[in-house]
């Protein structure tokens, strides 16, 4: 599925395409033959060669890695999801890097901009963002090249449509569209007046909001500069009025009860289990009686060896070293912890925008403000 364009998405030449287009081909089949397959060969090779020798499958996560090690099928497609998952960035990468410029000064507010942006230049990034690249990704979100610098929003929504090899549709706004149909679905009588996305990052998951509550403000935040800019620019060129800030989204400056509905989607599997905790509380604190949250949310922590080795390959092999404790995270007691009553919690799923009985449902947990 082509990426639609805008204004402010990179141009790639002939080359460039070229070879961004070996990488969606590539994690195309990791993800869709290689990995699954992992599963299929400790399942009818490695597993029962194991029982028969020690007389019981492996128990323990150290018992499955070491049974896993010993085949060359999975390291073997442990290599090749690490370099599909840097070549991502590379190429994509180059094609910015030789547009910057262009794409900076695109980006700029505009006197007639239908909405806003407010970047802080005394905020300081969170230590847990600074310490790792996240999704292998060279700087994370937030690393700024320059003054007005765009580079990690635009890396970001480049890298995306070609990491899922076109799978969250042509805005990479799949899982967006999603969760605002789930929530306009569940709450039909719900008229916000404001909605804030945590976490916005290029404004993926925030233009569906406007889109699915047209007479809403929309707000999102982020604590990457050159997210928020891109952001911003990205939404301008498509017409949609979105006001974004760099701001951490578990201690904004908004006020008691500004917001609607308060939502985070892709974020809290890249925060540590406090931060997760934090966000859910902010969101909270910001809920007007009567609003709603809602997120993607964790799931139990399995008990076999090997489904905990599993678990545990995205932090190891794509820097994800927080989506194992988000997984892990009892999310339904979280949410009584962030002040919210249990009676007022829900859990429910979505089928995804693109790639139906390809892709499992999309799982959210939320709760109503009392």
């Amino acid at each position: 599925m082509l990426q639609e364009p805008h204004a402010l998405l990179p141009e790639r030449t002939h080359d460039e395409q070229a070879r961004q287009d070996f990488v969606a081909g590539l994690r195309k089949l990791f993800t869709t033959e290689m990995f699954p397959g992992i599963r299929t060969v400790y399942r009818d090779v490695l597993a029962p060669r194991y029982e028969t020798k020690h007389g019981q499958p492996p128990k323990t996560v150290r018992e499955a890695s070491a049974l896993m090690e010993s085949s060359f099928y999975y390291r073997g497609t442990n290599l090749i999801g690490r370099a599909a998952q840097e070549l991502l960035w590379d190429e994509v990468g180059e094609s910015i890097e030789r547009q910057l410029d262009v794409l900076d000064a695109k980006a700029r507010v505009r006197p007639d901009a239908l909405g806003t942006l407010t970047i802080d230049p005394a905020f300081v990034v969170p230590r847990y963002i600074q310490a790792v690249d996240i999704h292998a990704m060279p700087g994370n979100f937030h690393t700024e090249l320059g003054e007005g610098d765009v580079f990690a929003g635009a890396l970001y929504d480049r890298g995306v449509h070609v990491f899922s090899f076109g799978g969250l549709g042509p805005r990479n706004d799949g899982l967006g569209v999603a969760q605002a149909a789930f929530v306009k679905e569940r709450f039909p009588d719900l008229k916000p007046r404001r909605i804030l996305d945590m976490g916005c990052g290029p404004g993926f998951t925030t233009l569906p909001w406007k889109e699915a509550y047209p007479d809403a403000e929309v707000y999102g935040v982020d604590v990457g500069a050159p997210q928020v800019r891109y952001a911003h620019g990205r939404a301008e060129a498509m017409g949609v009025p979105i006001h974004f800030s760099q701001q951490d989204a578990s201690a904004t400056t908004f006020e008691d009860g500004y917001f609607d509905i308060v939502a985070s989607m892709l974020v809290t599997h890249e925060c540590p289990q406090p931060v997760i905790r934090g966000l859910l509380a902010e969101a909270c604190r910001l809920l007007a009686p009567g609003g709603v949250t809602v997120h993607d949310g964790g799931m139990a922590l399995p008990d076999g060896g090997f489904d905990q080795l599993m678990l545990s390959w995205f932090g190891i092999n794509a820097n994800e070293p927080f989506s194992a404790g988000f997984k892990a995270l009892d999310f339904d007691q979280a949410m009584v912890d962030a002040g919210f009553k249990p009676e007022n919690r829900f859990r429910g799923t979505r089928e995804p925008v693109y790639l139906k009985g390809q892709l499992p449902p999309i799982s959210f947990i939320g709760a109503i403000k009392a």
